[in-house]
């Protein structure tokens, strides 16, 4: 661990000298940039090829870069003068003001600003009328403003490095030389967005919205798509909402997350106390949440307590499979237990076998089918799936869960191979997959979805 540490550290240094060199040779010298960037999807804006060039018209310089496999996010630095944005992104991605434009609107396009503190983003929120809400963008940003500034050492360079993070821009502004940018080119679309209707609306109040998010609709923005979500498809649909003194809002706030391929309740708050109302119930145990999932196998009635590999759930952690990984092990002792492990417990009410007809988007084939009516007693990261899937019983349509039917961790001790195949075979939904947030309960509050996409319409004569 010592030595990989220090194969960090030694990497990051050189990446900083690297960077503090083009920063010193930047008014000097034109810098260019060329990344060839091949497409496979089916968003496509412009042909599968695109050149990115950042440069100035005299004295171009290519710097051949390695071909990048991934369409989906594409980095650079605007040229060495102010300019609007729109022109900054049609110069990196190679496309038209037009479509710059477009991905601008969409929230496609991020920039590298300094840190605020929570105090100045809601001050902005509440006292800047023209300001997008989740836009994140310092107040007075690209007013053309710009201070000169001297030699930084390293180590001053390397603490204002950490001190930034990229942010979303929603709005046309002007940017200064040497902004990073990150740009989304072929941003993800979600057509679910456009199933919300009005009977989406399972209820209001002051306070609290709920909402039947359809399956494979976010229920927090994508990185390349602001709007097509559940707060803003419900703003754009079912909107306008009034919060408890009348004033109409920008957009709902997120009181909690559902997975995409999930359908089901989803409670957005008018604002931010009940943002916090609803984290003290939840923190107190006092919110209710039912699920219905289906399975080819049952699954045992009673309560089950299980333990996740917590550092795969830790915030920012992007490394290891995207699946979370259940032991039915306890901890050796509550020292680990805190630090390694988090505890996951459901209790299934009902498991009973239900028909399945054959239809345009599931063939059930002769397999009998089972549906389970679970209580979510504590709320962690895919939890009704991976337990499901450990106790052998996985949903339906879950390709990122199926090929670990039966695995825990305790498989590494028995038969590593099997668990590495398993992992290696998992890949996210493309499906709305056999699982819906049914019913939630809290604070006087009760909602309850519309039937899920598995239970059969009645036809109409």
């Amino acid at each position: 661990k010592f030595c990989k540490m220090r194969l960090r550290q030694s990497l990051h240094l050189v990446f900083v000298l690297c960077k503090l060199q083009g920063l010193t040779s930047f008014t000097s010298r034109t810098q260019s940039r060329r990344t060839r960037i091949h497409s496979n999807g089916e968003n496509a804006m412009e042909p599968d090829v695109i050149d990115i060039d950042v440069t100035d018209a005299s004295d171009s310089e290519d710097l051949p870069m390695p071909d990048i496999k991934s369409q989906f996010c594409v980095t650079g630095v605007s040229p060495s003068k102010e300019m609007p944005l729109n022109e900054a992104v049609a110069r990196i991605t190679g496309l038209s003001l037009e479509d710059a434009n477009d991905l601008i609107k969409i929230g496609a396009v991020w920039a590298r600003m300094d840190t605020l503190t929570e105090e100045d983003i809601l001050a902005q929120y509440e006292n800047d009328d023209d300001f997008e809400l989740y836009a994140d963008l310092p107040k007075g940003w690209g007013s053309g403003t710009y201070e000169e500034e001297g030699e930084l050492d390293l180590e001053e360079y390397i603490a204002k490095m950490e001190a930034q993070r990229y942010r979303r821009i929603l709005s046309p502004q002007l940017i200064q030389p040497g902004t990073d940018l990150r740009l989304y080119p072929r941003p993800r679309r979600f057509p679910a967005c456009y199933s919300i209707d009005k009977s989406s609306l399972l209820y209001q109040d002051t306070t609290f919205i709920v909402v039947d998010k359809p399956p494979l609709l976010p229920t927090q923005p994508d990185a390349s798509n602001y709007y097509e979500n559940c707060p803003g498809c419900a703003q754009d649909v079912l909107g306008p909402f009034y919060d408890i003194l009348g004033n109409e809002i920008r957009r709902p706030l997120i009181c909690h997350r559902v997975d995409a391929t999930v359908g089901g309740c989803v409670v957005l708050s008018k604002d931010r106390n009940g943002q916090k109302v609803f984290q003290n119930l939840q923190r107190e145990r006092k919110l209710k949440k039912l699920y219905l999932a289906v399975t080819t196998e049952p699954v045992p009635i009673g309560m089950h307590l299980h333990w996740m590999w917590s550092p795969q759930t830790a915030r920012g952690n992007a490394g290891g499979p995207p699946c979370q990984l259940i032991s039915h092990l306890p901890p050796e002792s509550r020292r680990k237990a805190r630090q390694f492990w988090t505890r996951c417990v459901l209790e299934v009410t009902k498991c009973e076998p239900i028909e399945m007809e054959k239809t345009d988007d599931y063939d059930p084939g002769d397999k009998q089918h089972y549906q389970s009516t679970i209580r979510l007693v504590t709320g962690r990261k895919h939890q009704v799936r991976a337990q499901l899937a450990s106790l052998g019983a996985p949903i339906i349509r879950d390709t990122l869960y199926q090929p670990l039917s039966g695995m825990t961790l305790g498989s590494l001790e028995t038969d590593e191979d099997a668990l590495d195949e398993g992992i290696a075979q998992c890949r996210v939904p493309t499906e709305p997959i056999g699982l819906q947030a049914h019913a939630i309960l809290f604070g006087g509050v009760k909602a309850r979805a519309r039937d899920p996409w598995w239970v059969s319409k009645p036809k109409k004569e």
